[in-house]
């Protein structure tokens, strides 16, 4: 009787906790190369856009070593966080921003990737951080939200982008832009990281076919856990969700510096492709 009492109880909390997996955060593989800034530098080129009201934002794009134009390459939209701020065009090139620049990743999966820089003092998605989830209808979308929209319609028009393979990432402030982004522009990506963000759940609807592989840690004071859990929950209550989240255990705000390098991430995203 108690080992069905036991295989119920298993079956019971994988159904309500779905795709959300706790794993030790200490114990994560390191397959990716971690580079300095020069290297990422190097192999990406500075860019400045102006709207035409003239608001402008850095942003820093990498194509692989190879490129042609003549084929077509997925592209990833990467936000940094709130550190990464200003209008040098150097500090949003941290691992968990332009890791995928590696080769070994380039090898496998080149890609195309798009870094664009908050300005300083300013948001990806004006809301307080350490609230956690919010209502989209009271918060307006963000000037630099506005420029990153542009400026990838920009790069997609004028690359060899295969449309039908854009993703985004984003950590800390990026992973509430990450969220936000998807929320408010769902057609045209084909899966999403968003690591230690938060979102509106009551948005669901709009991204509840979108692979989303969400990562946060439990013992994030910046970003409050509930932040991820509450938006992966609320798109488990679609039967075609495909959202999962990855909680590390005994790891605070920096989950980021664990999830970029992942296993399984990478080959995971680049498999997603856009159902119209």
């Amino acid at each position: 009787m108690k080992y069905f009492t036991l295989l119920f109880f298993c079956l019971f909390t994988q159904f309500v906790l779905g795709q959300i997996s706790y794993v030790d955060g200490f114990s994560e593989g390191n397959s990716i190369a971690q580079h300095d800034r020069e290297f990422y530098v190097k192999n990406t080129t500075a860019y400045k856009y102006s709207d035409d009201k003239g608001n402008t934002m850095s942003y820093r794009l990498f194509l692989p070593a190879d490129y042609n134009p003549n084929k077509k390459y997925p592209l990833v939209l990467s936000l940094h966080g709130a550190g990464s701020r200003g209008n040098d065009n150097l500090k949003q090139l941290c691992p968990w921003v332009a890791g995928w620049i590696d080769k070994e990743v380039q090898r496998e999966h080149p890609c195309i990737i798009l870094m664009p820089q908050c300005p300083s003092n300013e948001q990806w998605v004006n809301v307080p951080w350490k609230n956690g989830s919010y209502n989209m209808k009271e918060i307006p979308l963000s000037t630099p939200m506005k420029l990153a929209k542009e400026i990838l319609d920009k790069v997609i028009l004028e690359n060899s982008v295969d449309k039908d393979r854009v993703y985004v990432i984003g950590v800390s402030m990026g992973g509430y832009g990450t969220w936000n982004f998807i929320t408010r522009y769902h057609k045209m990506i084909a899966a999403a990281v968003p690591v230690c963000g938060a979102g509106d759940p009551s948005m669901a609807q709009n991204i509840k076919n979108l692979p989303i592989w969400a990562f946060h840690g439990d013992k994030d004071t910046t970003v409050p856990l509930s932040g991820s859990m509450e938006m992966v929950k609320a798109l488990n209550r679609f039967k075609k969700h495909q959202a999962r989240l990855t909680i590390y255990k005994g790891v605070g705000h920096k989950s980021y510096e664990l999830a970029w390098k992942n296993p399984g991430l990478i080959d995971w995203l680049f498999s997603q492709k856009k159902n119209d």
